[in-house]
């Protein structure tokens, strides 16, 4: 594996590369190579493993990943960081880097494509990214919001000597961006992927919120979501002295284990919608919170909770996930979770059509992105 950048020696080759890390990207590259060791260990990485990475950065933790896997395939958004780290890693036989936003056009799933490309590899030992080639481009798709220049079709650059070695276990290894976090961990879960294992770097306060069990401080929309999947664990606390450029706030390494069997889906979508619209207002007691999402009165939505076997006065996170299910499968509730999530995703489309707006009035005035 070629040596890792020191600090100094990265800092100079991304001013020759024109490029910087990006608050929009949410890139803050670990330096500390006993800590990128402990991660591959932690991990309990070895030939027979496929490792997803998202985020490849300057590579760093790729090249560690690519010692003990059998197969590392990074994602990269940013394309001068994507120049950089396939520059760096000149030389390693096992190592597919794509260039691609890891996130769907709708950002609430992992990029189509790469879903479909990981799945193929995992049924056959083939890997139909490699047949992309360099064909991706800035998505010209006329869904895109305005100012909207993340990378939606893949290029694809191989560093293998032939065919893809076959591994039989898959896992996601990785820095993650901080700005998509908690959407690419969801992602994962959600594809229908068979990660044996997901271990990432977060935030420790997205750490906490993944992680927290029913009834605990930090239980909430995200732990729920998780929890229908898998186990989560903060593995290690982690200074924010070892980033560059240096985070305001400490980050975690968090383990989270999928369980063999998954959700049914449809079911499991019914409590999303609910949990998304109830956890809006997570402060007031549940019947008032969803009172207030579904625009009816709260006597109502109290009867329906104490039918679903909850307290009336507890709060949303207070209910039990058994209480949430029965609440989100409710004939009378359900139809009008739906109506209310729609009402939510158009005010969120639009709050993103105005924030692209102004990104794209920055780039013309300023000539830069953030």
């Amino acid at each position: 594996m070629p040596e890792p950048l020191k600090l100094a020696e990265l800092k100079l080759r991304m001013q020759a590369y024109g490029i910087r890390p990006k608050k929009k990207f949410g890139q803050n590259i670990l330096c500390d190579f006993n800590l990128l060791k402990a991660i591959v260990a932690d991990a309990e990485i070895d030939e027979g493993d496929c490792v997803l990475e998202i985020g490849t950065g300057a590579g760093s933790l790729t090249g560690y990943l690519c010692d003990a896997a059998g197969l590392v395939i990074s994602v990269e958004v940013d394309p001068g960081m994507f120049d950089l780290s396939r520059d760096v890693l000149a030389g390693v036989g096992n190592l597919v880097q794509v260039h691609v936003d890891a996130l769907n056009q709708q950002g609430r799933g992992l990029n189509d494509e790469l879903v479909a490309s990981l799945a193929e590899y995992m049924r056959t030992g083939e890997l139909p990214l490699l047949d992309v080639g360099t064909r991706g481009s800035v998505s010209s798709d006329s869904t895109s919001s305005p100012g909207d220049t993340r990378q939606r079709v893949p290029t694809v650059h191989s560093h293998l000597s032939g065919r893809p070695p076959r591994c039989g276990r898959l896992k996601l290894v990785a820095n993650l961006p901080y700005s998509v976090a908690t959407a690419v961990l969801i992602a994962a879960l959600e594809s229908g992927l068979p990660f044996e294992r997901i271990l990432v770097m977060v935030q420790y306060d997205v750490a906490e919120k993944l992680a927290a069990e029913p009834g605990t401080q930090h239980w909430g929309l995200p732990s729920l979501l998780r929890w229908c999947f898998a186990d989560a664990l903060i593995k290690r606390r982690v200074p924010a002295k070892v980033f560059w450029p240096k985070p305001k706030v400490e980050s975690a390494l968090l383990e989270i284990l999928p369980r063999a069997r998954r959700p049914e889906m449809q079911t499991y979508h019914k409590l999303r919608r609910l949990a998304h619209v109830l956890f809006q207002h997570r402060r007031k007691a549940a019947p008032n919170a969803l009172a207030l999402a579904l625009e009816i009165d709260s006597r109502q939505t109290g009867l329906w909770i104490e039918a679903c076997g909850g307290e009336p006065g507890a709060r949303p996170e207070q209910l039990s996930p058994a209480v949430l299910q029965s609440l989100a499968q409710h004939d009378e509730v359900e139809p009008l979770v739906r109506k209310a999530m729609r009402l939510h995703e158009d005010q969120l489309a639009e709050r993103a059509a105005r924030l692209a707006r102004r990104a794209e009035w920055k780039q013309r005035v300023y000539g830069e992105e953030e």
